[in-house]
């Protein structure tokens, strides 16, 4: 066995809370008919603080799942969900603090989001309930960062 005081984390996770969420559903018949669902993930650092003591960081995660049969929406889906997190400066960069918020805090975000989500779909009717996929958050924060250069430029 490793000791915990020789693995604890120099960035932890203090907390998270669902911000917002709604679930729209619609009576469409289903039998038969093959659903297709659509997938939309984003993320906002909405607090960035340091302190002689510590970093604190809250970022927030945005999930929107469709349901489709055809032209029809069976149900929609959209989640907020909001996470807050401190680092040691000590320890840790600045930069480094922000690199693990983007990327170690959407990641653990999104998989509170998946069960958040799983389980609510499975206790409103919907089965199976919704699966959220993995994602590349890696792939998401350059995405991201690509989107802005574009609109600031």
């Amino acid at each position: 066995m490793i000791n915990s005081k020789e693995i604890l984390a120099d960035f932890i996770f203090a907390g998270n809370r669902v911000s917002s969420f709604s679930l729209d559903t619609k009576d469409v018949g289903t039998k038969g008919v093959k659903i297709k669902l659509a997938y939309d993930f984003d993320f906002t650092t909405k607090y960035l603080e340091k302190t002689e003591e510590e970093y604190i960081g809250t970022i927030e995660f945005l999930v929107s799942v469709k349901a489709k049969i055809k032209k029809s929406i069976l149900f929609k889906i959209d989640l907020k969900m909001e996470g807050l997190f401190f680092g040691n400066p000590g320890r840790l960069a600045e930069e480094t603090f922000i690199d693990m918020l983007e990327l170690n805090g959407v990641a653990t975000l999104s998989q509170l989001a998946r069960a958040y989500i799983m389980s609510v779909t499975a206790l409103s009717g919907i089965n199976p309930p919704v699966k959220l996929p993995m994602i590349n958050v890696v792939a998401l924060r350059d995405k991201k960062k690509r989107n802005e250069k574009k609109t600031q430029g």
